[in-house]
């Protein structure tokens, strides 16, 4: 379950009983990773990959060959990250769905040395991902 700070706090990603909410922080209180923005996930390769944002805002995906990225499902509001690295063989493409959004209009041109691994960050308004990326971050 998502939390919405603005208006309260979700108890179901909350553990423990002593805790005070501050405007949007939390204190004295163990966040449940399993349900959080922090979850992680390793995205299939495939002709199309699928990132299924419910099961994590934070993934990573080795490209196997040229392929495309779809508009991922289950987006709310937040910060995503998503960690491209490329195969042993390298030189592979990613192609991106209208759903992702870049600088002006410009797509990352990703790292193409086997094995290089590229940062892309997004915020999202739960329909567009608005991204930045950094990279051959080694």
């Amino acid at each position: 379950k998502e939390c919405d700070w603005s208006s309260d706090v979700c108890s179901s990603d909350l553990v423990g009983t002593n805790f005070t909410v501050t405007g949007n922080t939390v204190l004295g209180a163990n966040i449940d990773d399993s349900t959080s923005a922090y979850k992680t996930q390793t995205l299939t390769d495939g002709a199309t990959i699928t990132w299924n944002a419910a099961s994590g805002r934070i993934a990573t995906v080795t490209l196997g060959g040229n392929r495309t990225m779809a508009a991922p499902t289950n987006l709310k509001a937040g910060h995503y990250t998503l960690t491209v690295i490329q195969d042993g063989s390298g030189s592979r493409t990613l192609t991106w769905n209208g759903a992702f959004k870049w600088p002006a209009q410009t797509a990352p041109t990703l790292s193409t040395a086997a094995n290089a691994r590229d940062i892309l960050t997004f915020v999202s308004d739960g329909t567009l991902l608005y991204g930045t990326y950094v990279n051959d971050v080694r």
